[in-house]
């Protein structure tokens, strides 16, 4: 009898249907939160975030407390896009939104896979580094020496 601990499938289940998250924030500013509630291209933009694996913030406009509202947006509804913390781009509804997002989730891909590059080739080098090493400082056993000097013969050598 085939028995399983079902505790133990649902967190594998669910581990497995757990989607990718990346630091990628994207922050909808509008004049009124009431705005943001009304528009369907708004929703959609959202729902497209949240099955990309970002994270999507709704706030209001505020020249005073952040420079990139007033440094980057010329009208609103704006968009702005943060990876890791760091501003990346601003955008606005009638400027293909769904491609900006997917441009952003695709440089944190690439950093992701730069990384896991990196982190092999150093495993490389400490590894080679780490036997070159061993051998410099490796002295002969008493068996190796008198192997050496004696060249002992193996039994397929015997003929």
């Amino acid at each position: 009898m085939n028995e399983s601990n079902p505790i133990i499938d649902s967190r594998q289940l669910a581990k497995e249907s757990r989607k990718k998250e990346y630091p990628v924030k994207v922050y909808c500013v509008v004049w009124n939160y009431s705005d943001s509630n009304s528009n369907a291209l708004i929703k959609s933009i959202k729902d497209h975030t949240h099955e990309s694996g970002a994270m999507f913030i709704t706030r209001i406009y505020d020249s005073f407390k952040y420079s990139d509202d007033r440094y980057q947006i010329q009208r609103l509804p704006a968009f702005h896009i943060y990876i890791n913390g760091g501003y990346n781009r601003t955008f606005y509804p009638n400027t293909r939104p769904l491609q900006h997002i997917d441009e952003s989730i695709g440089i944190c891909i690439k950093k992701e896979e730069n990384k896991i590059k990196r982190k092999e080739k150093w495993s490389r080098m400490y590894r080679r580094f780490v036997e070159l090493m061993r051998r410099l400082v490796h002295r002969e056993t008493r068996m190796e020496q008198y192997e050496r000097e004696n060249k002992i013969k193996t039994i397929s050598e015997w003929n």
